[in-house]
């Protein structure tokens, strides 16, 4: 990504993102209400289901409460390479594991905003131009702006080589 301001703040604070269900209907998400759906604008990324993220939080709950008794151990035994094996599977397993728990909050969070507005999970993500095609096909509140499709290639009104 990045360092530059302009491109970072056109990638973090952008109104929506847009992305299909399960049908063709192209749906606007905002960033809270995105969760961990589709991540990639093609293919079928409904791997990120919330069941799959359940079983490796459950799957890493043992090695994460584990690791950091084997650091303790290795420290405590003076044991340079169990203190090294317990350090690095601390930070691997008690670490990985507090980001699932993150995202599956975040995911539960989302998914209660997505409930309210009748939004489905958003399955499979599109790129701006996709997105912006179909609003311009199918008319509703989102308004044709740059501010609302910053990705989008092609030119807006009064926009040079509109």
């Amino acid at each position: 990504m990045s360092s530059d301001p302009s491109v970072r703040s056109i990638i973090v604070n952008r109104p929506y993102y847009y992305a299909t269900g399960m049908e063709r209907t192209v749906y606007a998400y905002t960033q809270e209400e995105w969760g961990i759906g589709g991540a990639q604008p093609s293919g079928n990324y409904s791997v990120h289901s919330t069941t799959g993220l359940y079983i490796v939080t459950i799957l890493m709950t043992i090695p994460a409460i584990v690791a950091p008794l084997v650091l303790v151990i290795g420290v405590a035994s003076l044991s340079i390479l169990l203190g090294l094996f317990g350090l690095v599977f601390t930070v691997l397993f008690t670490g990985g594991w507090l980001l699932a728990i993150r995202s599956l909050r975040r995911e539960w969070q989302a998914s209660k905003l997505r409930r309210l507005k009748g939004l489905p999970k958003p399955r499979f993500a599109l790129t701006d131009d996709k997105a912006r095609s179909w609003f311009e096909a199918n008319p509703s509140g989102i308004a044709i702006t740059r501010q609302n499709f910053p990705d989008s290639t092609r030119p807006f009104p009064g926009e040079a080589n509109y």
